[in-house]
């Protein structure tokens, strides 16, 4: 695992630096995510040419982790785990839940520590003391020194960590403003916005020189397998459809924020996953049976999605003719009337949910909450329970419209209710990972199997 001393470290510049160094080397790399962000595992899948996990151990569950983790490191020579805030930063101030701590804990995973030592010299092994003796649970097996300012400052450094915490300095970065990578509202540029990542790359490639890849292998070997069994979690149902019902899932440079683990689970389910762009496409994929919309930027290409008025017919006639739709955020703000920027600005969405999507200059919601079901839909039923997470910049303005899902922030135990759903339609600013609730995913397929068999039986398709 790659820790950091906090956020903002360099963890995700270490990280893909390790990653693509690794997969030039011809191994094959399994990339990961602690948490539940989106935009790092994009990152990771550039680096390494396969797809990158996320690893939530509060949202998603102990079991589920494991669960993920043993299902999608085979395969692999080497699984590389990024981090999330500090290493010990998590939704409690006195236990390691929601950290990377608790992750590494639970895969019994040794940590290299990511230290900013911009300023500091000797303090630097003061300050990596702290993180060794925090819980002698976590296996500290070196540290990677970031933003150092030459060679006498690095030897300063070297002898002071390997005297004072008896680790190796297992790499080093030197200051280079390059590769840092532009951020927008909601972290880190995805990989598709991000036009000089390919670039960034490649310098961090060259900064692999100054890193011990090898040294990092012989680590990544201590690392203590259980003999978890992938069938002491399977919700994967025994019985699947006969015939593959057809998802349509929105992917395009509005909306990217799936987990892969979702995807996945779909298709384990029965699904075969038709990618299509809301910004690009004039026609939908043939014979669907259902929609699934992400998170994103759909605000930041509203001009586009305003001018493709093709696919909005199609896609408002579909739903209003009973395809199941289930949107997440950005689809929530791509389903809702409009959209006002922060400059006042208003673009039509598809009008497909009551009111108005505000672009705001705060976060309105940001983390882990947690949701009960307020009545019942056909992705859930009433009193039912979920974890998730929200992280949005905007404002859903439909008075009037009764809520879905009552939401309490983890930390604070805010509560407010949130969410849409008429009909097949069921839009919230919740993300949801189906590992944690599976019955979300299953009433989906189900709903769409219905959908599939009416259309089959009225002999319409939409394309």
């Amino acid at each position: 695992m790659i820790g950091g001393t906090h956020s903002g470290v360099g963890k995700t510049s270490v990280t893909l630096a390790i990653m693509a160094g690794l997969t030039k080397a011809g191994l094959r790399v399994g990339g990961y995510k602690v948490g539940p962000d989106y935009i790092d595992p994009s990152y990771h899948m550039v680096a390494t040419t396969r797809a990158s996990h996320n690893l939530d151990e509060w949202m998603m569950g102990k079991d589920a982790c494991l669960w993920l983790f043993e299902k999608t490191s085979q395969g692999c020579d080497i699984a590389v785990i990024e981090g999330v805030m500090g290493l010990f930063d998590g939704i409690s101030s006195m236990t390691d839940e929601g950290s990377s701590a608790a992750i590494a804990k639970l895969l019994k995973m040794p940590v290299i520590l990511v230290v900013d030592a911009g300023k500091m010299a000797r303090s630097t092994a003061a300050m990596i003391k702290g993180y060794q003796t925090l819980d002698p649970d976590i296996h500290i097996c070196g540290v990677i020194l970031n933003k150092v300012a030459g060679k006498s400052h690095l030897a300063l450094l070297t002898e002071a960590v390997e005297a004072y915490n008896h680790i190796p300095v297992l790499g080093m970065i030197f200051k280079n403003e390059n590769i840092m990578i532009p951020e927008r509202h909601l972290g880190l540029k995805t990989a598709s916005e991000n036009e000089e990542l390919h670039n960034c790359l490649k310098r961090l490639e060259d900064c692999c020189m100054n890193i011990d890849l090898d040294q990092i292998m012989i680590h990544a070997k201590t690392a203590q397998k259980d003999s978890f069994s992938v069938q002491e979690f399977n919700i994967i149902p025994a019985a699947l459809p006969q015939e593959p019902i057809r998802i349509a899932y929105a992917y395009d440079r509005a909306f990217q924020f799936y987990y892969q683990a979702n995807l996945d689970f779909l298709k384990d389910c029965g699904a075969e996953l038709i990618a299509f762009s809301p910004l690009e496409d004039t026609t939908l994929p043939e014979n669907i049976d259902g929609f699934y919309f992400c998170g994103g930027f759909p605000e930041v290409y509203a001009k586009e999605i305003k001018e493709n008025q093709d696919m909005r017919t199609l896609i408002k006639q579909a739903i209003k003719e009973g395809i199941p739709t289930y949107a997440e955020c950005g689809g929530l703000i791509y389903l809702a009337e409009s959209v006002k920027s922060l400059d006042g600005q208003v673009c039509p969405m598809l009008g497909i949910i009551p009111g108005q999507i505000e672009m705001t200059k705060k976060l309105v919601n940001f983390g882990y909450c947690e949701n009960q079901m307020l009545d019942d839909c056909f992705l859930g039923l009433k009193g039912e329970q979920f974890r998730g997470h929200e992280f949005h910049y905007s404002q859903w303005n439909g008075e009037g419209v009764a809520a879905i899902h009552r939401s309490v922030k983890k930390r604070r135990g805010q509560e407010r209710d949130e969410g849409y759903c008429f009909n097949n339609v069921l839009a919230s600013y919740v993300h949801c990972h189906f590992l944690s609730y599976s019955q979300r995913a299953k009433r989906f397929l189900a709903k769409a199997q219905d959908f599939q068999q009416l259309q089959q039986r009225e002999g319409q398709v939409y394309d």
